[in-house]
């Protein structure tokens, strides 16, 4: 041991340390001198803090020590800087009394006014070597028999790092005892939340489900640590359906998993769909927690063999749907859960009248925080009574100490924090019995290994006894205030645009014979963003939400009018044609109407049309001339057949001239009467050529046959006219005929020849 005087500078080194550590507990920082020679500036933050120099102090062997004896301990020094850190020297301590209540353990973890009235007492120092960026180390203490008391129920260890006389980092902790037996062991409850990390989607994909209930997957851990423990898990239903729907196409891991989790004695309870968040919902004024519509847009029937002769087969807790058909709605969110009024909210996301929100939706009792509520005291039953409501109220000491302890990255990050969690508990158990609720964190499923462990090391109950929900929702309950934490208002803002997104949706699905493509979907991805898991991954998750909304908007314009050029109407009566477009994989029906900006074209009817799925259709709207000529816009719009709009409407101009119908009808008519006047004219005309040339060729053939006759010399001529009018046999007169219009051949030559003259009448 160092002289008197050196050991009283470093236990007052170590209490200014441990002041540190509750500057930085209150968000502080502070900041060491550069280190002579060093590679740069180093930043050390306090025990606590995630990033710099972080110190754990835990018992180098199991969770507890045996106080009186040499005990050996473990600190591990982790440098999270970008500095390399000097050589320097590591000092151990123990508080010279020991720890037994809540207050001292308060005042140790967390001295204020830069010091503590707890003595202390160093107890070993060690030269520590240089530490790379990035790099940690484990370094081993004996504390001597007479450094502690056997009569202490908890011990306090202090640590601290000097590099060149400059504080670096500092650590403080508790130790239970194990030669002081607790009397009366506090009952323990332990809520797990059974989920996978979060997803935009509201089932979880078939290649993750393989994976995640393979051998070492995510899920298969998780259902390992907690099964048959005494713990209380939350399920989350989207894991369930996700192995349900797929039917005989389920990955044979997944089936073998979901038949696991049904044969699990735990007491379970559902979480929201997806984990959704309960307080977001009733803060931004829905009427109840949100639950999936339906799963029949994603079961293929083929996946569900019907077997005609059998008998539906009854399976632990339903896990397979009874053969004969798909499973519905209700069929696959089914599942043999001991308790269904169970609301368990983000951490400290509760505001006023949100617990009668959750218990009007059927969730009676709510999981709260520590961290909203308050009151109490220490050692406070689970049990409370807030706003008239029933809660169980998670310890603030036994969660923080059991959430480190299963996100521990080492060995001795996790003895440190599982001894400092059975420290608590054997504190509590000193007074009277109570019940203490312990709570996971939502991403305890992603460090499965350690829950096991965790779990593990509180089984043999030496420090608490298992208890169950219902032993802490049935206990004597403790009145309490709710400490109101609403959400942030840049979240609930969000959320709302989500929510009315999804209304559009539902409200477009009506051109859909069958809506459920489009809102079954919508819903249970709307359910996915709102999972509690990712308050942990604030930008992915504005990212996806965005991305969300751009799609959902992509849906309701999937339907839209095709833009034209302006149209003429001529006629009094006609139909404008219309073209609609349809992106979506299905067939719409949608209605067509058109509204006239005035008076001079007049609608008559809206027009029904049905587009094929990803195609484009052409319809004609009835419309007819109104009062006058002119320019008129039509505003065409889209509507479902119950009437909801669709899409944007567009905006198409038109000329009509509807009075050009009379007058081209005048001018039709007028030509066609010309027309046939001419065709009238041109046919008497021929047939008086044809007449004409008759007559001659018939007069030609009796002159050819007098010139060419035996008796043509003695037979007399017939009678010419002279300019008077002739008669015939009859006495009646004959038109006379003129010498100038019959011309005759002679013979082959055919040079023509004058007529006879002319003779007198007949007497």
């Amino acid at each position: 041991m160092p002289d008197e005087s050196t050991s009283h500078r470093r236990v007052r080194r170590l209490l200014g340390l441990a002041a540190g550590a509750a500057s930085a507990a209150l968000g502080l920082s502070w900041f060491i001198a550069p280190i002579a020679g060093s590679p740069g500036v180093l930043a050390a933050a306090a025990a606590e803090s995630v990033e710099g120099v972080r110190l754990t102090i835990a018992p180098a062997d199991g969770t507890a020590i045996a106080a009186g004896q040499p005990v050996r301990i473990q600190v591990e020094i982790v440098n999270g800087t970008d500095d390399a850190i000097r050589a320097g020297t590591l000092t151990l301590a123990v508080a010279t009394d020991g720890l037994d209540d809540r207050a001292e353990v308060d005042a140790w973890l967390a001295p204020a006014d830069g010091g503590s009235n707890l003595g202390t007492d160093e107890v070993a120092e060690r030269a520590t070597a240089s530490l790379a960026a990035g790099a940690a180390t484990t370094l081993e203490f004996t504390i001597p028999a007479e450094a502690t008391s056997a009569e202490d129920p908890v011990v306090g260890l202090a640590a601290g790092l000097d590099v060149d006389g400059d504080a670096v980092s500092t650590a403080t902790t508790i130790v239970a005892n194990t030669r002081v037996p607790v009397e009366t062991p506090a009952g323990l409850v332990l809520a797990f939340p059974l989920t996978v990390p979060p997803l935009a989607t509201g089932l979880i994909p078939a290649d993750r489900l393989e994976s995640w209930t393979a051998p070492n997957g995510l899920l298969t851990r998780q259902l390992d640590a907690v099964s048959g423990a005494p713990v209380a898990v939350g399920i989350d239903p989207r894991v369930i359906a996700s192995i349900r729907v797929l039917g005989d196409a389920a990955p044979e891991s997944a089936v073998e998993w979901l038949a696991r989790l049904a044969a699990m004695p735990n007491e379970v309870f559902p979480l929201a769909y997806a984990d959704a968040d309960l307080a977001a919902q009733a803060q931004v004024g829905l009427d109840a927690p949100l639950e999936p519509l339906g799963f029949e847009d994603v079961i293929d029937p083929a996946d569900f063999p019907a077997d005609a002769g059998e008998e539906p087969v009854a399976t632990d807790g339903g896990a397979t749907p009874a053969p004969g058909g798909t499973p519905d709605t209700a069929a696959v969110l089914d599942w043999d859960y001991t308790r269904t009024d169970i609301a368990w909210p983000a951490d400290e996301t509760v505001a006023t009248g949100d617990l009668d929100w959750f218990a009007e939706g059927g969730l009676t009792t709510a999981i709260l925080s520590p961290g909203n509520v308050e009151g109490g005291g220490d050692d406070t039953n689970a049990g409370a009574r807030i706003e008239g409501r029933t809660a169980v109220v998670a310890d603030a000491r036994v969660t923080d100490a059991l959430r480190d302890a299963a996100a521990a990255s080492s060995d001795t990050a996790w003895r440190g924090a599982t001894a400092r969690l059975t420290a608590e508990l054997a504190l509590a158990g000193h007074d009277d019995a109570v019940t203490l609720l312990g709570t996971f964190a939502r991403s305890a499923g992603l460090e499965a290994d350690r829950v096991e462990e965790t779990v593990a090391a509180l089984a043999p109950g030496q420090w608490a006894r298992p208890a169950t929900l219902a032993d802490a929702v049935g206990a004597p309950p403790t009145s309490r205030t709710l400490a109101s934490t609403p959400e942030d208002r840049q979240r609930i803002e969000n959320i709302d645009r989500m929510l009315q997104a999804e209304r559009s949706v539902q409200e477009f699905s009506d051109v859909l014979a069958d809506p459920a493509p489009l809102t079954f979907p919508t819903r249970r991805d709307l359910l996915a963003l709102l999972d509690v898991g990712w308050f942990d991954q604030p930008e992915e998750w504005t990212s996806s939400v965005g991305t969300w909304l751009v799609d959902r908007r992509a849906v309701t314009d999937s339907v839209s009018i095709v833009p034209t050029s302006s149209v003429l109407v001529v006629a009094s009566e006609t139909g404008i044609p219309i073209t609609i477009e349809n992106d979506l994989p299905y067939p719409v029906d949608v209605v067509v109407e058109v509204a006239p900006s005035n008076g001079r074209l007049i609608v008559e009817e809206t027009v029904e049309a049905t587009v094929e799925a990803e195609s484009r259709s052409t319809v004609q709207v009835p419309v007819a001339a109104g009062v006058g000529s002119g320019e008129v816009n039509l505003e065409v719009s889209l509507t479902s057949p119950d009437g909801t709009p669709v899409g944007t409407s567009v905006r198409i101009p038109a000329n009509v001239q509807a009075d050009w119908e009379g007058l081209g009808a005048t001018v039709l008519a007028a030509i066609a009467v010309a027309v046939f006047a001419i065709g009238l004219i041109r046919a008497f005309r021929r047939r008086r050529r044809d007449r004409t040339a008759e007559t001659t060729d018939t007069d030609a053939a009796d002159t050819s046959s007098r010139a060419d006759g035996p008796d043509a010399t003695s037979r007399p001529a017939e009678p010419e006219s002279t300019g008077r009018d002739a008669l015939d046999e009859q006495g009646s007169p004959v038109a006379a005929t003129s010498p100038d219009d019959v011309v005759t051949s002679d013979g082959p030559t055919g040079d023509a020849v004058p007529a006879p003259e002319p003779r007198g009448p007949i007497e």
